[in-house]
């Protein structure tokens, strides 16, 4: 998978929503990392919100088939697939699809839609590639110094757990696993229950934190040659990236490489999984 590329490739549906045309055979529509898509029944209204992500099946769906009837949200490696209709009769690899959805990692799987009376037969590819995260910085690894990293209070510590937690292995993954600041927004508000307040600000200061560490026998990190450039270029010119906001993702991820390998976040973490049932009992 290239920055340009699909991350995920479905056969079986349309490209978009709109009036009904005639029969005909139904190709395959490339689905976008980080993108989400629905997929259900043609409107024949068009008043879906945004017709560039509702996928509609093909011309033998039952009119009982919601408009609305799942959704896709590609991630990289993997999709999330989860039910938008209350009654959404779907079944994904022979199994029920569940009311929380299923995480879809590659290569491929079988979707059936409404398998009873007229199915419609759905097939996802998930494109994995072992390099789709550039590796031009530093991160962490056997051989690379890691930085005393500890932070505290309301606001960094908590941002510092869901900005680590797709790199913590053996726990559930978030819904959004990307590296943007609404990404990160996303997968706190759903450790938490609330949105953080400043995300922005309060991301800016734990890659302060970084640029700051100090290595557990007190040299800076900056003066190590073995990480640098340490942790990043000051300028965007100086990056393979073409964007500011391309840039902040690419620092965020190497942010939180550095978070998990110091350790302190993956026991918040723990915790937070494990409270999130109560809170939302209350």
């Amino acid at each position: 998978m290239t920055a340009s590329g699909p991350a995920a490739r479905l056969h079986g549906v349309r490209p978009s929503a709109g009036r009904l045309s005639r029969p005909e055979r139904v190709g395959p529509v490339d689905l976008r990392e980080g993108r989400r898509y629905v997929v259900g029944r043609a409107d024949r209204w068009g008043s879906t919100a945004d017709l560039e992500r509702h996928l509609r099946l093909g011309p033998r769906t039952r009119r009982s088939v919601p408009v609305n009837l799942v959704e896709f949200a590609v991630h990289r490696g993997r999709v999330h697939l989860r039910p938008v209709a209350v009654f959404a009769d779907v079944v994904v690899d022979e199994r029920d699809l569940p009311a929380d959805g299923l995480w879809l990692p590659g290569p491929h799987h079988r979707i059936v839609v409404d398998p009873l009376g007229r199915p419609q037969v759905l097939h996802l590819v998930v494109e994995v590639e072992e390099d789709a995260i550039p590796t031009e910085y530093a991160r962490p690894s056997g051989t690379t110094f890691v930085p005393v990293l500890h932070v505290s209070g309301t606001r960094l510590l908590p941002m510092a757990t869901a900005l680590t937690w797709p790199l913590v292995t053996d726990v559930r993954p978030p819904v959004a696993a990307g590296w943007s600041t609404a990404d990160i927004t996303g997968r706190y508000a759903e450790l938490y229950g609330a949105q953080p307040p400043d995300a922005r600000h309060t991301l800016n200061r734990l890659r302060r934190a970084l640029v700051e560490a100090r290595t557990e026998d007190g040299r800076p990190m900056s003066t190590l040659p073995e990480v640098a450039p340490w942790p990043w270029p000051d300028d965007l010119a100086d990056t393979p990236y073409t964007s500011p906001a391309a840039f902040d993702q690419r620092k965020n991820f190497v942010t939180a490489s550095y978070f998990k390998a110091a350790g302190q976040v993956v026991p918040e973490l723990l915790q937070a999984l494990a409270d999130r049932p109560r809170r939302r009992r209350r």
